[in-house]
């Protein structure tokens, strides 16, 4: 009896539509398999992702990003897609003393008043707005304070979109964050309102260290580790398990044995 090395695959398809943690957030996975030890001589197990379907209904200004803090004041803006124009209309409605204005040649905000203000880093919207990390205070102009934002707006959506989960231990690294339970980053580069597509074209699998695996969660951040709200509309993987084990092979068959067996089945 000599081992012989066999792979036994297994495909799962997932859906966020019963599996979320999170509510309508639907980023937060709890995902569970049958049990994968089917044999005792269990040698290594790959887990991979096969392909995955991911709706584009996040939102530019969010819950990480919706808020202006103007002479420590808190105002949140609501969530939504926006462009320079609009988001203005929607400030004009939560500071409707200060006027704003968007120039398309320097891609800035302008604001004014008529007294003193200050616009605080802490503003969680300051990527959105141009901000930066410092306090900025309006200086005074024929009678109007004025302040223009030291940076141009953006309202590009999240550039890519990661999965993570601390089950697997993988020790891929997040520059942004500092994490290390990243097992997938899939770019963006579909429009709002529309499916993001990924399909693994390399191969590319992972090794998993706890060979018990059932049960494990599965998280869908930005770079910055935060849940992705997409607004109750579900995410879709298929997800390749691997598993190598040793069979006994019976090398002492002869060619006769081998006919007899087949004739008998």
């Amino acid at each position: 009896m000599n081992p012989l090395t066999k792979v036994k695959t297994r495909i799962f398809n997932i859906s966020s539509k019963n599996t979320s943690l999170n509510g309508s957030f639907k980023s937060k996975l709890s995902i569970s398999l049958p049990d994968l030890s089917f044999h005792e001589k269990i040698e290594n197990i790959y887990f991979s992702i096969q392909h995955a379907e991911i709706p584009n209904s996040f939102y530019v200004v969010n819950y990480t990003n919706n808020t202006i803090v103007i002479n420590s004041i808190t105002y949140t803006i609501p969530v939504g897609n926006y462009n320079a124009l609009t988001l203005i209309t929607a400030l004009n409605l939560l500071i409707p003393t200060y006027t704003i204005t968007y120039s398309s040649i320097t891609n800035r905000y302008t604001f004014t008043n008529a007294t003193s203000f200050t616009i605080n880093s802490s503003s969680t919207s300051k990527n959105v707005i141009g901000l930066g990390n410092s306090n900025e205070t309006a200086v005074l102009v024929s009678s109007i304070y004025t302040l223009t934002l030291p940076y141009s707006v953006n309202f590009v959506p999240l550039p890519r979109i990661n999965f993570k989960s601390n089950f697997f231990n993988f020790n891929n690294f997040n520059g942004v964050d500092f994490s290390n339970d990243l097992f997938l980053s899939i770019q963006n580069n579909t429009n709002p309102n529309s499916m993001i597509h990924y399909l693994n074209q390399t191969g590319i699998k992972f090794r998993v260290q706890d060979k018990n695996i059932t049960t494990f969660v599965i998280s869908i951040t930005d770079d910055e580790g935060s849940l992705i709200n997409f607004n109750n509309q579900d995410t879709r993987l298929s997800l390749q398990i691997d598993v190598e084990y040793i069979d006994l092979v019976n090398n002492s068959l002869t060619f006769r044995d081998l006919i007899n067996k087949n004739s008998v089945a």
